[in-house]
């Protein structure tokens, strides 16, 4: 099993962050070039599921599928389970994202995983998911225009 973490310090108002980063918030983010081309949601709260539709291009299509586990808005956490991992090289998906405000005017993002390789090294696995979540943090930058 692997476990990783990406935290970046944002220089926007943590409230900002989280309304791109919360569970339904991505779909502002969409679509995320070479990753992601939209996002569906099924359901409301604990036991929903989002269904990301996958770069055509780069990732040949397809779908992976996410089922929210927790979630605290005032603490501006939740965690997430792959329910279906598509053509992903790996199993037992279970991530975290929590947005922390630093001071008024600033926030941390942390996203964290454990997850259980599939026919991959487990450098060559956190070194995918690493590089995905420096990618969602450079989108998030992006649309708030920092």
């Amino acid at each position: 099993m692997v476990f990783a973490v990406v935290a970046k310090k944002i220089e926007v108002p943590a409230e900002k962050v989280w309304a791109l980063a919360n569970w339904k918030g991505c779909a502002e983010l969409m679509p995320i070039p070479g990753q992601m081309e939209s996002v569906t949601f099924e359901g409301d709260g604990v036991g929903s599921r989002r269904i990301f539709h996958l770069d055509q291009k780069r990732l040949g299509g397809g779908t992976i599928v996410e089922e929210l586990v927790s979630i605290d808005e005032g603490r501006r956490y939740y965690e997430y389970r792959l329910a279906d991992n598509g053509f992903l090289p790996w199993t037992d998906y279970n991530g975290v994202i929590v947005v922390t405000p630093c001071g008024p005017d600033a926030c941390a993002i942390k996203f964290s995983v454990d997850i259980t390789p599939l026919e991959i090294s487990d450098e060559e696995c956190r070194n995918i998911w690493v590089t995905h979540a420096l990618m969602d943090v450079a989108r998030l930058k992006e649309k708030l225009g920092v």
